[in-house]
């Protein structure tokens, strides 16, 4: 037979669970939940997280951090989470509107910080595909927004990002602001590696698909001819394509991208005899597992391409 419960229990029973359960809701949580709008920022911020929270992600690597149909479960994902990471307008341009119902101290734009390094075009050739140099797309206002391409601004992002989530996470700050303190070092070294390794081939001319290194490029002296494309997402016309086969002239390597539909770019360098290389900056492939690992590879991929026959 059951034990017997006495009427007693059974009316106060409620009211014994009332403790726990309250005790369940005012517990605070002991992780801190960092939400990365793409791969590179979900690196970057898991060197300072480490194992006092979690970083997640928003945009898998294949997807297109410039055209992204949000779902609902996405909103969700935004609103729980403790601090919202992403670039800005200028990258992620299907944020802005949902992240304007985001409290400011749950969200850090990178694309705000003061003192980031930002490349420099000339007029003439900023923007290949429409005259005059003026474009309202994917550069905005001038600004190539692939910021974590430069080490220099990982660095700036990681002295920030420690200080915010040390604000979010007080009892953690010493340890994520020593984090980030490696990290800095780690990358001071990292620049000057690839500033060395890259030297050789700085002369070497190449193109890339579309208009997204030049944080890269402008830092290490690279010889970056043109782009098959100024948008990922628009394929280029027939007059474009004339100019490219024009400015490719003498050029080593055309480079691809893992994302996209690469039959165009792939056509005009069987035509013009161009090496194909590939390079991944948003960190896609599984093999890409840290922040400076991201970066090594992307100058490895270069070097591998504009050394070939050199």
């Amino acid at each position: 037979m059951f034990p017997r419960i006495s009427p007693w229990r059974r009316r106060c029973a409620p009211l014994l669970l009332l403790p726990v359960l309250l005790g369940w809701a005012l517990a605070p949580r002991a992780e801190v939940e960092v939400l990365a709008s793409i791969k590179p920022l979900q690196l970057l911020a898991q060197e300072l997280v480490g194992e006092r929270g979690q970083v997640s992600l928003l945009l898998e690597p294949n997807a297109s951090p410039h055209d992204y149909p949000l779902k609902v479960s996405d909103m969700q994902r935004l609103n729980n989470a403790d601090l919202v990471l992403w670039v800005g307008e200028e990258l992620e341009t299907f944020l802005s509107r949902p992240l304007a119902r985001v409290a400011p101290e749950n969200q850090l734009s990178l694309a705000a910080l003061p003192d980031l390094h930002w490349p420099r075009y000339p007029e003439e050739s900023q923007h290949p595909e429409e005259p005059g140099g003026h474009d309202h797309g994917h550069h905005h206002h001038g600004r190539d927004p692939h910021l974590w391409l430069d080490p220099r601004n990982g660095a700036k992002v990681a002295r920030v990002l420690a200080d915010r989530l040390a604000t979010l996470d007080p009892d953690n700050a010493d340890y994520y602001r020593d984090r980030a303190g490696a990290l800095v070092s780690e990358l001071d070294e990292l620049d000057r590696s690839l500033e060395a390794r890259l030297e050789p081939v700085a002369g070497r001319g190449f193109a890339v698909y579309h208009q997204a290194y030049g944080h890269f490029v402008q830092r290490y002296g690279l010889n970056q001819l043109t782009a098959v494309t100024e948008s990922p997402e628009r394929r280029p016309g027939a007059r474009h394509l004339y100019e490219l086969r024009q400015r490719l002239a003498g050029a080593a390597c055309l480079f691809t991208e893992p994302y996209y539909d690469m039959s165009a770019a792939r056509d005009l360098a069987q035509e013009l005899d161009l090496r194909l290389g590939e390079l991944d900056l948003l960190g896609a492939s599984e093999a890409v597992t840290d922040y400076p690992g991201l970066l090594d590879t992307l100058a490895d991929n270069v070097l591998e391409c504009l050394q070939a026959d050199s």
